[in-house]
C-alpha cells in the first residue's frame, strides 16, 4: 500500500480531510492507505521512520507557528527524497519559501477558497499520484537507507559520494553525500552486497563513480565533484583504470 499522511492541528478539519482521503481511496479502489493523521509535526515525523515513499498533506501553520508545516516538509524531503508533498494553508505568501528551501510541492491548496475547493484538490492530487504510480512515471530512485537508533534515513544513490570506515571508529560507517555527512553502525561488506552499483576501491571505501571528477592512476587518487578525495588500493586502481578505459 502506498502511504498517505495528514498534518492538521484543527480537529474539525483533520476529520474532514481524512474523510475525503479515505473516500477517494475507497471509491476509486486505489492501492493507497491513510496511515497517519497527526496534529503535530513530531507525531507525523515519528510515523515515517520505516517508509521510503508517500503522499503528504500538510497544513503550513501548526499551533500558531507559521512555518511549522514547511519545516516538517524540509525534514520529510531530507528523509524521503521522492515524497509527494501538498500544502493546505491560508498563507499564500509563503509559497516562495517552498522553492527557496527546495521542497518542490506537488500542490499548494489555499483554505480561503473554501472547503469544496480543498476537497476537490485533495481528491485530484490523490488521483494524480495514483496515475503516476500506474504509469511508472513515479520512480523511486535507487535509495541508500541507513538508521541511527530508531530513526531511518534515506539518500538518493545519485547524491551519495562515498562510504568509508576507519581504524579509529571500528564498526561504524561514515557517509558523505552532496550536502550531508553522517555516521552510523554498519559493515562495508554487507553494504557492498546490497548496493552493487557502488565501487569498492579499497577495503575502507565504497564510492559512487558517477560522482567522480577525476582519477590519477599514479597516485591512485579519486577526486569527486564537491572536492572530497578517496584512494584506491593497487589492485583496485588497476581495475578502475580498466573500467574507465
Amino acid at each position: 500500500m502506498f502511504p498517505i499522511y495528514l498534518l492538521e492541528d484543527s480537529s474539525e478539519q483533520i476529520e474532514i480531510y481524512s474523510g475525503v482521503i479515505k473516500n477517494t481511496v475507497l471509491i476509486n479502489d486505489l492501492s493507497m492507505e491513510l496511515v497517519c493523521k497527526a496534529s503535530s509535526p513530531d507525531e507525523l515525523l515519528n510515523s515515517i521512520n520505516q517508509n521510503h515513499q508517500g503522499l503528504f498533506f500538510l497544513d503550513m501553520e501548526i499551533d500558531g507557528e507559521k512555518e511549522a508545516g514547511l519545516k516538517a516538509a524540509v525534514e520529510i524531503r531530507r528523509q524521503i527524497p521522492t515524497a509527494q508533498i501538498v500544502f493546505i494553508t491560508t498563507h499564500d505568501e509563503l509559497s516562495f519559501l517552498t522553492l527557496e528551501r527546495k521542497v518542490a510541492p506537488l500542490d499548494y491548496i489555499l483554505k480561503e477558497r473554501g472547503i469544496e475547493h480543498i476537497k476537490q484538490n485533495i481528491n485530484d492530487d490523490i488521483l494524480k499520484v495514483d496515475d503516476l504510480l500506474r504509469s511508472g512515471k513515479y520512480k523511486k530512485e535507487n535509495i541508500f537507507t541507513y538508521h541511527i537508533g530508531s530513526r531511518y534515513f534515506t539518500v538518493p544513490i545519485s547524491e551519495l559520494i562515498y562510504l568509508s570506515t576507519s581504524k579509529v571508529s571500528p564498526g561504524r560507517v561514515k557517509l558523505r553525500s552532496i550536502g550531508r555527512e553522517s555516521e552510523f553502525i554498519g559493515n562495508l561488506n554487507d553494504i557492498s552486497e546490497k548496493y552493487p552499483m557502488l565501487f569498492r576501491c579499497d577495503k575502507s571505501y565504497l564510492v559512487n563513480l558517477d560522482l567522480m571528477e577525476s582519477f590519477d592512476s599514479h597516485s591512485r587518487e579519486l577526486r569527486f565533484v564537491e572536492g572530497s578525495v578517496a584512494y584506491a588500493s593497487i589492485r583496485k586502481a588497476r581495475e578502475l583504470a580498466q573500467l574507465l578505459k
